[in-house]
């Protein structure tokens, strides 16, 4: 019976044990509850400002280039080169015929004049 007197003084002590063991186990899982965690966000949302500041301002600058782009397009006329000395050759070969035709014309009223005067009023036959 002594045996057994032991075993039960030891069982008691081992569930004794068993359940501090278990309140402070419970009285921990009310601290961790009740315990609020906040984590310091601080750096990462300055990093996050700039970053968003730099973005912003890029965006700015890449949007006043393509407006002044856009500016510059729509006032410029698009023509070839090529059209440019055609047209230009054309208006220069137009303007000396015109001179030349006016030299001649007045060169030819000058001759009917003059032959007019030498010839006593004939003029021209045909």
């Amino acid at each position: 019976m002594a045996k057994i007197e032991e075993i039960t003084a030891l069982l008691i002590e081992e569930i004794e044990s068993f359940q501090k063991a278990v309140n402070q186990l419970s009285k921990d899982t009310d601290k961790i509850k009740n315990h609020k965690i906040t984590v310091d966000t601080s750096q990462v949302q300055s990093v996050f400002k700039e970053f968003n500041s730099e973005l912003t301002s890029t965006l700015k600058e890449q949007q006043n280039q393509i407006r002044t782009l856009q500016n510059k397009l729509n006032k410029t006329i698009i023509v070839p080169k090529w059209m440019i000395v055609l047209f230009s050759s054309f208006f220069i070969i137009c303007l000396l015929s015109i001179s030349i035709n006016f030299y001649q014309y007045q060169k030819f009223k000058n001759v009917e004049e003059t032959s007019y005067i030498k010839g006593g009023g004939g003029g021209v036959k045909k």
